[in-house]
């Protein structure tokens, strides 16, 4: 009984044990496990490095990274030369009475053996089938770098969606500041008798409505940064202030004003294009050589057992087999492959000519949002700011009323709203002009220095 209970006793220690183990291991994991990087939006980062990172880091990319690959292995089959085939043949087995009849085993010095070896020569379809393949891998790989300029451009127009919010909900947390020392200090005259409860109720309301438009901005920046989180596979950050979220909003303003050059042809997705029209061009002169036939050579060697009746007992034979193109001559294929080619030719010189009717319009839109932004920070923001100073002083010395001082401050933060508004009109003109004219395309699986992970 005594050993019976150590035992026992002995059981439930080790079982202790390795529950605590169990437990353990876990937390054990999750610390090991390096944490993931946060993305934070610095003005400094250029399209190039943004493309960079989302095609490192987006789903959508390895569907067209699939198709480039599965491209250049077509490259790779069009230079291989088709395969050789080998026959065998055993012939004249006898069936019945053998001829001569009361031969000595018939099934062995009867019968005949063969061998072959037979080789198909493509004639003028070699060259255009590389040149095809080759095609599809150059519009593959312009495809790519399209799609990951055009995610990249999305990713900068999410970011500026949360510059602007920021920009508000900034500005607006100052005007909710000097509304709230405001109301503090008609509260403290109402106590002392020198003011008036309807004064408190306009202020009070004003503190309301500035903190609704803070609410509204920060969900905004909730939003951003979930889509943000959602797109690059990792947490996002925002902007630490309204000078930094305007700067990046800034940045890129320029960067689309200083956009020069006229080679749109050198776009991502008017080079697949162009690709395209070569692999469909390819494609045309291969079926046009289906007019040609291709030989099929075979070398053979036959082994014959019935030398009794006189048949050559080792001999070679040589046969060319040449298919008759009647019917079916390629008139089809042709058929599609100009279609395809006329097609896709229509379509890049569409947006070749939509490109060109769209750039001088978002150049001039861009330089009139620029004006418009600088015309608010530099003069009329500054001068409203200045008698918003002026009329507080004043309401603090009771010479003039508090209504005033409010609809001050709302000119204040209706031009605040409007410098967002037309920044971020001038940015998504940028964007805009970005988008139309060939920038960095570069596609790479190496994420940018301290951008994320």
């Amino acid at each position: 009984m005594v050993l019976a209970a150590r035992n026992v006793r002995a059981c439930l220690v080790l079982a202790s044990v390795l529950t605590g183990l169990l437990v353990q291991l876990p937390s054990a994991a999750l610390a090991a496990e390096p944490p993931r990087a946060v993305f934070h939006p610095r003005p400094d980062i250029d399209l190039g490095a943004l493309t960079r990172l989302v095609v490192a880091r987006s789903a959508a990319m390895q569907a067209a990274q699939l198709e480039l690959e599965q491209a250049s292995a077509e490259v790779h089959q069009s230079k291989l030369l088709e395969n050789p085939a080998g026959d065998f043949a055993w012939g004249t087995v006898p069936v019945g009475e053998s001829n001569p009849p009361g031969l000595d085993a018939p099934y062995l010095n009867v019968p005949n053996y063969g061998v072959g070896l037979s080789y198909r020569f493509l004639l003028g379809k070699r060259g255009p089938r590389q040149e095809r393949a080759k095609a599809l891998e150059g519009g593959a790989r312009a495809m790519r770098d399209s799609l990951g300029r055009q995610q990249a451009l999305a990713l900068v127009r999410l970011l500026g969606v949360l510059a602007i919010a920021s920009m508000r909900a900034d500005g607006a947390q100052g005007i909710l500041d000097d509304a709230k020392r405001s109301l503090e200090l008609v509260k403290s005259r109402l106590a002392a008798s020198f003011g008036t409860e309807l004064d408190v109720d306009r202020l009070q309301i004003e503190v309301n409505r500035v903190e609704n438009v803070i609410s509204r901005s920060e969900g905004e920046i909730s939003a951003s940064l979930a889509e943000c989180a959602a797109a690059l596979g990792t947490p996002c950050e925002g902007f630490g202030s309204r000078e930094e979220a305007k700067a990046f909003l800034k940045v890129w303003v320029d960067r689309g004003a200083a956009m020069t050059g006229n080679s749109i042809e050198e776009r991502p997705d008017i080079r697949a294009l162009a690709a395209y029209e070569q692999a469909a061009q390819a494609e045309l002169s291969l079926a046009r050589a289906q007019s040609i036939p291709d030989p099929t050579v075979r070398v053979g060697f036959l082994h014959d057992r019935f030398t009794v009746s006189g048949n050559q007992r080792n001999s070679f034979n040589l046969t060319v087999v040449v298919p008759l193109p009647v019917f079916d001559h390629g008139q089809a294929q042709a058929e599609a492959a100009a279609s395809r080619q006329a097609r896709v030719a229509a379509q890049r010189q569409r947006l070749l000519e939509s490109a060109r009717a769209r750039i001088p319009m978002l150049r001039k839109t861009l330089e009139i949002q620029r004006k418009r932004e600088r015309a608010i920070a530099n003069e009329m923001l500054p001068r409203a700011r200045a008698v918003l100073q002026d009329l507080e002083r004043a309401a603090a010395n009771r010479l003039v009323a508090l209504t005033d001082v409010i609809q001050a401050r709302r000119t204040v933060h209706e031009l605040m709203g409007e410098e967002a508004d037309s920044i971020g009109n001038a940015f998504e003109a940028s964007l805009e002009l970005i988008s139309q004219l060939p920038g960095s395309s570069n596609v790479s699986t190496e994420p940018p220095q301290g951008a994320g992970p």
